[in-house]
């Protein structure tokens, strides 16, 4: 069984962390598995990446700089990868799945994010490994889940969005979907429910000794989501019209409108007196009672309101209603919300020595200097940790030595 301190200076000053003593194998690539092995590492467990030997990127794409054209490169990879080690393997060897087994014993979550079936052909699927190790939890994050028509179909956050409901909503009044700069397939459906599962199967795990396999599709995460539209559809038998809605585009109550300057101000005053302080604020009292209409009634309030705010810029109204409490505020880029915005100050936003920001984990779970050190960490090298944790494992130089020279680790 593994026995060693992780390599980050940080453990001993994380004792505190929640999940300080869980150690996690992270066989997943991109965006799902890595955010969620990356809030797992926040919390406090000791995350080893696997990667792969025989690629210089080590089998994930975002390692490279620039690696997709507008992708974030290796800026995306240093976001979700920070503060984890890295084991890189040759799976394609018989010695490698072997090495697989030998650490899994000391492990207690494994996570992966190929197509169904990859890591079972492969040798270090659930079956192979829970045997060795029967408290293991074994998440599994794909597009459509283990099973159903979909499950070996490709996809992206796109898709998951598009076959859940929940692209079709996300939509303007003219019915066009809108892309999302937020990609709530891979974070909230596959990586946050991924998390959730894996902790609730960890508790369980440590109390009965029994490990267990969780099969997390992004699309099920995400429909799992549609918590308000499948309200509606339950309700009235049918789903509203995209972007006609109360909460989604149909009310003026509830609304983006432009400025002045091109840019935006929100309008969330659902509630009535909200609502009513906002028409006198503008100079509209006369709209108090027509915030909630839907349809041409609503359409025609929403314009009026879009009238008197175009009129000034951004800046005028966010000094308006700084004090006014009614629920308006202006929409904020990223660069704006994380130097100005109400999260600045509430210190899970660092910046590094080229003064980019980096996030910690934004629920205070350990002192401020350890979330900082945690969010300021330096990505692993491919295989940095190789020999070391190799040796911890009971493998003597010499073996370690012959894995090296015949490429089945890195």
């Amino acid at each position: 069984m593994l026995s060693y301190p992780p390599a980050s200076g940080l453990h001993h000053q994380r004792e505190e962390a929640p999940l300080a003593g869980v150690r996690v194998l992270d066989f997943s690539r991109l965006l799902p598995g890595p955010f969620c092995s990356q809030v797992l590492a926040d919390l406090g467990a000791e995350v080893i990446r696997i990667d792969d030997a025989t690629r210089e990127d080590g089998g994930d794409l975002m390692r490279k700089e620039a690696a997709v054209e507008g992708f974030g490169g290796g800026e995306f990879f240093h976001q979700v990868n920070r503060d984890k080690q890295s084991v890189a393997l040759n799976l394609r060897d018989s010695r490698a799945v072997d090495i697989v087994k030998r650490l899994v014993v000391g492990v207690d979550l494994v996570l992966e994010g190929f197509r169904p079936g990859v890591m079972d052909r492969l040798g270090v699927g659930y079956a192979a490994l829970s045997s060795v190790r029967p408290s293991l939890v074994y998440c599994a994050i794909s597009g459509f889940g283990q099973t159903g028509s979909y499950a070996a179909k490709a996809g992206h956050d796109l898709n998951y969005q598009a076959l859940s409901g929940t692209l079709h909503h996300n939509a303007t009044r003219g019915g066009q979907p809108a892309i999302s700069g937020l990609q709530t397939a891979d974070l909230a459906g596959g990586a946050m429910t991924a998390i959730t599962a894996m902790l609730a199967a960890l508790l369980k795990a440590k109390t009965t000794g029994q490990g267990r396999f969780l099969d997390v599709s992004m699309t099920d995460g995400l429909m799992a989501l549609n918590v308000y539209l499948l309200g509606l559809l339950s309700l009235e038998g049918r789903e509203p019209t995209p972007g006609a809605g109360l909460i989604t585009g149909g009310a003026a109550c509830y609304q983006v409108y432009a400025t002045a300057d091109g840019r935006w101000l929100a309008v969330g005053a659902l509630e009535q007196k909200f609502w009513a302080r906002f028409c006198e604020v503008i100079g509209r009292p006369d709209l108090c009672n027509s915030g909630h209409l839907l349809g041409d009634a609503g359409r025609q309030v929403i314009e009026q309101v879009s009238r008197a705010i175009g009129a000034e810029p951004l800046s005028y109204w966010s000094k308006l209603f700084d004090d006014q409490d009614c629920c308006v505020t202006p929409v904020m880029t990223l660069a704006e919300a994380i130097t100005h915005g109400p999260s600045a100050g509430r210190g899970f936003v660092h910046l590094n020595a080229y003064q980019q920001p980096r996030f910690s984990f934004p629920v205070s779970m350990v002192s401020s200097e350890v979330a900082q050190a945690q969010a300021l960490a330096e990505l692993p090298e491919i295989g940095a940790h190789t020999r070391r944790i190799l040796h911890a494992a009971d493998y003597g130089p010499a073996e370690i030595d012959a894995f090296m020279r015949d490429g089945v680790v890195r």
